[in-house]
């Protein structure tokens, strides 16, 4: 017998999409609470680099943005498709394609992950002519206006996930919060998943 979601009956797939701004933890909760939750983890963006053999930079120069999109999202779909069971980081620059969401709901059930604006740019990698920016640089009105602007943006296009984690900020209480969260939207008594136990 296929076992659904709890709350979303339609979807057989119990795969975890994580889906936020770049540099709110996607990665990192997500492989935590893998671990906790024995599921498999996938970080679609270091997976893309990988079979492409080449970092994210180098690839955005090869292709254009508009072709490396496109790549990305082929590699997302089919990688999902092969997934059960499974959390994966989603990469935040492709949230506002329309396919991106098909995809995802076609494969399991997402969950936003919000942090505090602040909090997430001072994690940002910030580059202005190829250098990266101090901390004290990051500070000036200029670019954090710059990054506010694309918070806000990317954050309407995130909150179209089926459910919102808000980030405290601190690594073990949001792992254990979101790890609580998965086992609210998916049954964890999968007796045909090898090793996993009743949580």
């Amino acid at each position: 017998m296929t076992q659904t979601t709890e709350h979303h009956p339609e979807r057989t797939k119990r795969n975890v999409i994580l889906v936020g701004v770049a540099g709110v933890g996607k990665t990192t909760l997500g492989k935590l609470a893998a671990e906790k939750l024995e599921m498999s983890f996938v970080d679609v963006d270091m997976g893309f680099e990988d079979v492409e053999s080449s970092d994210i930079d180098t690839l955005l120069d090869r292709y254009g943005e508009g072709e490396f999109d496109d790549r990305l999202l082929n590699y997302f779909s089919e990688i999902i498709s092969r997934e059960n069971h499974t959390i994966f980081a989603a990469p935040a620059r492709v949230t506002h394609y329309k396919r991106f969401w098909e995809v995802v709901r076609e494969n399991g059930v997402s969950i936003h992950l919000q942090g505090k604006p602040m909090e997430v740019y001072m994690r940002q990698d910030m580059r202005v002519m190829g250098r990266k920016l101090t901390e004290k640089e990051k500070l000036k009105k200029q670019w954090k206006r710059e990054f506010y602007d694309y918070y806000w943006w990317r954050l309407g296009h995130c909150q179209k996930a089926d459910y919102m984690l808000k980030i405290v900020g601190n690594k073990q209480t949001d792992t254990e919060n979101l790890c609580k969260k998965i086992t609210e939207i998916i049954p964890m008594d999968i007796s045909e998943k090898d090793g996993v136990q009743n949580l």
